[in-house]
């Protein structure tokens, strides 16, 4: 297996979307294939604040993957470096007054796209190994969760959540999923204040966010968005593989050369190692 990559089977659909727009979209828990997934414990749905993009380190072809995400193996898989995001250094906005900030982190997400109408993405992406990693298959994912979330109620009568290790959450998956090899990336949103135009260094708003991400999880409240779109390095699409799937028609052939030709001429197309070894139905 070639070092440092990931793959991503999916429809041509998805490859002309993720090319035009440059972006990656992590999805709500609670919209993946696996049901088990989006958990319920101590009356919060944790699949609606989990967003997450779905790929494998498993450079052999699947065939089970293959029809499952390719539209009828008629797809591709896509190639990519293990980290294809566009990092850049976190800065507030010049507009944005009453927020310190000295040197420079790194983030695919600048701090705009951090603070939605409705929602922020918790940074917890500072640490990579927080921010993907493979998939651990589990005998209950249920279990899992029972297991690292408990809610307190403090001296004051207050109630909050403890979650231990909550990066690590959405990536369980039971067993029966074991064949996807899984390596998944993931973000955890919760329900915001809209942002004040001076930013999150306003009084108001500073006063009250950090009471109101706490009770907004411990109330459940949907953030109200079901994707986020995380935008990609253009070394990275100067760096993709497109594998076109083992009953890919002359079409979608034509699209995908038409689509890699105007918006990543640098990519490379391969033909799947399986083309001519498996018949399609019907036949």
């Amino acid at each position: 297996m070639p070092a440092n990559r990931i793959y991503h089977y999916t429809s041509v659909d998805s490859l002309a979307l993720i090319l035009k727009t440059r972006n990656l979209r992590f999805i709500r828990l609670d919209c993946v294939d696996d049901v088990r997934e989006a958990q319920r414990h101590i009356g919060i749905d944790f699949g609606k604040y989990f967003f997450v993009s779905c790929w494998t380190q498993e450079e052999t072809e699947s065939i089970p993957q293959w029809n499952m995400y390719s539209r009828e193996m008629q797809g591709v898989r896509l190639e990519l470096p293990e980290h294809p995001f566009a990092n850049a250094p976190l800065r507030p906005p010049g507009r944005w007054s009453g927020i310190g900030w000295e040197g420079d982190i790194d983030s695919p997400l600048s701090f705009e796209a951090l603070w939605g109408p409705s929602y922020f993405v918790v940074p917890l992406f500072f640490k990579r190994d927080f921010f993907a990693g493979p998939v651990l298959y589990v005998a209950s994912v249920e279990d899992v969760y029972a297991r690292s979330i408990r809610r307190e109620v403090l001296p004051s009568g207050a109630v909050t959540v403890k979650i231990d290790a909550l990066p690590m959450l959405p990536r369980h998956k039971s067993q029966e999923w074991r064949f996807q090899k899984e390596y998944r990336f993931s973000l955890f949103v919760l329900p915001s204040l809209p942002m004040p135009p001076e930013g999150p260094g306003a009084q108001a708003f500073s006063e009250r966010i950090g009471q109101h991400l706490s009770q907004s999880l411990i109330d459940n409240v949907d953030p109200g968005i079901k994707y986020i779109d995380v935008p990609l390095d253009p070394s990275a699409l100067r760096d993709l593989v497109v594998r076109v799937g083992p009953l890919c028609t002359a079409g979608n052939q034509a699209c995908v050369e038409a689509l890699i030709s105007r918006f990543a001429p640098d990519a490379r197309i391969e033909s799947s190692a399986l083309a001519g070894s498996i018949r399609p139905r019907g036949h």
